[in-house]
Formats: C-alpha cells, structure tokens, sequence
C-alpha cells in the first residue's frame, strides 16, 4: 500500500495517530475519547473517518450497530511520506540543511552526532 501515498492533511494524521496507538480497532465513541483534546463534535469524526477509507488509509468493520475502525496504512509505511514531504517543504529537499537547521537550533547532543556519524558510516558501508 505505500506505493502512491500521499500526504495527509492535520486532522485526520491526527485520526491515524490515535488508531496507530490503539492495540485493537476502535468503535467510533473509542476514537472520540482518544481524540477528545481536539474536541470535535462526532460528525467531524465521522466524516475525517469517512475520507480515511476513501483514500485507503482506514477500513471499518460491521459491529453491531456500530463500526470497528482500525488504521490499514501502518505508522511505518506512512513515515517515509511525512518525512520526505517535511524535508521537501523545510529544507529544500536537503537532509544536510535538515542538520544544519538542528545544530543552529542547539537541537543536537554531542550523542545525536555520535549517533548519526555511526549511522551515516553504516550507510557508506551498504553503498558500497
């Protein structure tokens, strides 16, 4: 599925994030308390759900009188699009201005740098 992905708009990333935290799939009063913060009255829940499926991002199930909603696009598969879109939007397509912009930020630990040499030396490695 993550062939084609697009980025999602605010709100219903948001809507991803609580079903990528649940264990099972969510009823729709479920999703409402996990998304309560945002105060969204359930026809906004509704209807945020409704583009999800359409765009192949959740499916719902039968239950009942109600529906089980549960995340078909994982938080793996979708984070390589929000990466890129982020580093094409912010920093020029530029992982190297991505780096910069951490550094003049104090954003980065004498660790993050260990740790991104080490990781930046692995991937020499695998290029070769």
């Amino acid at each position: 599925m993550s062939d084609g992905l697009k980025r999602l708009p605010d709100s219903e990333l948001e809507i991803m994030k609580a079903l990528w935290a649940a264990d099972e799939p969510l009823t729709r009063p479920q999703l409402e308390v996990a998304l309560q913060h945002k105060q969204w009255a359930s026809t906004t829940v509704l209807g945020l759900v409704a583009r999800l499926e359409a765009k192949g991002f959740v499916e719902r199930h039968k239950q009942g009188r109600g529906y089980l909603i549960r995340a078909a696009v994982s938080e793996a598969e979708y984070l390589p699009v929000e990466s890129r879109s982020a580093l094409e939007r912010m920093f020029e397509g530029s992982a190297k201005n991505l780096i910069a912009a951490l550094h003049q930020c104090d954003a980065l630990t004498r660790q993050d740098v260990e740790e991104l040499a080490d990781y930046l030396a692995k991937l020499e490695q695998e290029v070769k």
